[in-house]
């Protein structure tokens, strides 16, 4: 149980930061000059993973009292990593729309980026678990305390624990999808020999 209201109340904390980086953004898409939009989007999309990671582990700090490895620090980064994954699509998403220009060469793209996103910032939160100086940082900090206080706003607080709610089963579910992809090689060696095509092999 105390796994399962950790990631609840990590749900809870995503959706409360997410609302906050969404106002932000916006703000920073409608200052800045449209030529550098674009770069932008992408380097903001790593920042709000770093500061996340941030956020993550302050939460298990407090939950803990210490950054010590220990399972409910694993599944804290396991969690987040799974939720940096959430965006990933699949190639065969796109095999019925192949005749859309390079559709699924897009799909491919972006799933390297979020891969690389995903992947960089768990390794950072990884190293600030043994250096966490980053944590006490005044952006940080502003950030966790700004996070929480709208989490205790009476209205939107029950909505994301709402949020919490769906993201506690979308969790699970990805947890065993997981598994079931690490036990079931059998399956994976299919997925990869049906993707094993040329991408504009259908309109040729």
């Amino acid at each position: 149980m105390k796994v399962l209201s950790h990631i609840f109340h990590l749900g809870v904390l995503f959706s409360g930061f997410a609302f906050i980086w969404f106002w932000l953004q916006l703000l920073f898409m409608l200052i800045l000059p449209e030529g550098i939009r674009m770069h932008l989007r992408y380097f903001l999309q790593l920042l709000q993973s770093l500061f996340l990671g941030v956020l993550v582990l302050k939460f298990t700090l407090k939950a803990e009292g210490t950054l010590h490895l220990s399972g409910l620090l694993i599944v804290s980064l396991l969690t987040y990593f799974l939720y940096l994954l959430r965006n990933l699509r699949s190639n065969q998403q796109a095999v019925q729309f192949s005749f859309y220009t390079n559709l699924q060469k897009k799909i491919r793209m972006k799933n390297e980026w979020e891969w690389a996103v995903a992947l960089i910032s768990l390794s950072i939160t990884i190293l600030w678990v043994f250096y966490p100086a980053a944590l006490e940082s005044p952006v940080t900090q502003w950030f966790y305390v700004q996070t929480h206080a709208l989490i205790n706003t009476p209205v939107l607080g029950w909505i994301f624990k709402i949020a919490g709610f769906f993201f506690l089963l979308a969790t699970l579910i990805r947890f065993l999808a997981a598994i079931t992809w690490v036990l079931n090689p059998r399956k994976k060696t299919q997925a990869s020999d049906t993707e094993d095509f040329d991408p504009f092999e259908e309109i040729k």
